[in-house]
C-alpha cells in the first residue's frame, strides 16, 4: 500500500510539474493550472456570487425556456421506413484502451482517481470498463453516478460584467467513465446513422470530415450562387 501511495505521488507531481512547463508564456493557463491544482476557484472569477446565487440563476433559466417551449406542438415527421438499431455492438477491451489514450487529460473532482492514472494503468483497467459499459448498454441503464457533475459558472465571454450573474454560463464536468460511455454511444449512432445514409447532407455539426468550415463554405457558394443569378441575398 505505502508502494502505491508513492507511486500516486510521484506520478501526480510529474503531471502538475509537466502541466506548468506547458503553461510557460501563458500566464491566464498557469494561473488556472495553479487554480486546478489547489482545487480553488477565485472569488474574482466568479464575481463574489456564492453557489446558491448561481444555482437559483440557473434554475430560472431553464424554467424560463421550458415555459416559453411548453406551448409548442411536437415536429410531425413524415414516417418512412428506415433501418432501426435492434442492439449495441458489444465494445471490446482494446476500444476502451484507445479511447482512453484519446481522452484529454482532464480530471473531475468526483472521480475516484485522476484521468492520467487510468491512462497509466488502461492495459489493466479496459477489460473491467468494458465489461462496465456493455452491461450498461444490454441493460439499457445509463449509471446514476454518471449523471451527476460538477457544474461552474464560467463568463460567456471576456470583459462581460462579473458582477452581473446573468454574465455566466453554467459548465458540468463529468466523471471520466460517464464521458467514456457517451462516447460510445455516440461512435454507434453516428455509424448506424451514417450507413444508412440517415444524416442529412447539409448538416456539419457531429459529422466526420465536417466543420464549422464545411459549414461556411456551403453558405457562401449559395451566396455566390445566388449573386450569379442576379438575386439580392441577405445573412
Amino acid at each position: 500500500m505505502k508502494a502505491m501511495r508513492m507511486l500516486y505521488e510521484t506520478k501526480n507531481s510529474n503531471y502538475w510539474r509537466d502541466e506548468i512547463a506547458a503553461s510557460k508564456g501563458n500566464t491566464r493557463r498557469l494561473w488556472r493550472t495553479f487554480h486546478d491544482t489547489l482545487g480553488e476557484v477565485s472569488r474574482d472569477e466568479t464575481g463574489g456570487h456564492t453557489a446558491d446565487d448561481f444555482a437559483s440563476v440557473f434554475d430560472d433559466k431553464v424554467d424560463g425556456v421550458r415555459a416559453s417551449t411548453a406551448s409548442t406542438p411536437i415536429y410531425d415527421v413524415p414516417y418512412r421506413a428506415t433501418p432501426t438499431m435492434e442492439d449495441w455492438t458489444a465494445v471490446t477491451a482494446e476500444d476502451i484502451q484507445k479511447l482512453i489514450s484519446s481522452a484529454p487529460n482532464k480530471t473531475c473532482e468526483l472521480d475516484p482517481t485522476p484521468t492520467w492514472l487510468v491512462k497509466d494503468m488502461r492495459g489493466l483497467l479496459s477489460l473491467f470498463i468494458s465489461l462496465l459499459i456493455n452491461k450498461s448498454l444490454t441493460a439499457g441503464c445509463f449509471p446514476a453516478a454518471f449523471k451527476e457533475a460538477l457544474v461552474r459558472p464560467l463568463l460567456k465571454k471576456v470583459g462581460l460584467d462579473a458582477g452581473d450573474q446573468k454574465s455566466f454560463r453554467p459548465v458540468s464536468n463529468l466523471p471520466f467513465l460517464s464521458k467514456l460511455l457517451e462516447r460510445v454511444v455516440q461512435a454507434r449512432l453516428q455509424a448506424s446513422l451514417e450507413s444508412n445514409r440517415l444524416m442529412p447532407k447539409t448538416q456539419s455539426a457531429y459529422r466526420k470530415y465536417h466543420s464549422t468550415e464545411t459549414a461556411v463554405t456551403r453558405v457562401y457558394n449559395d451566396l455566390l450562387l445566388a449573386a450569379d443569378r442576379g438575386q439580392v441575398s441577405v445573412a
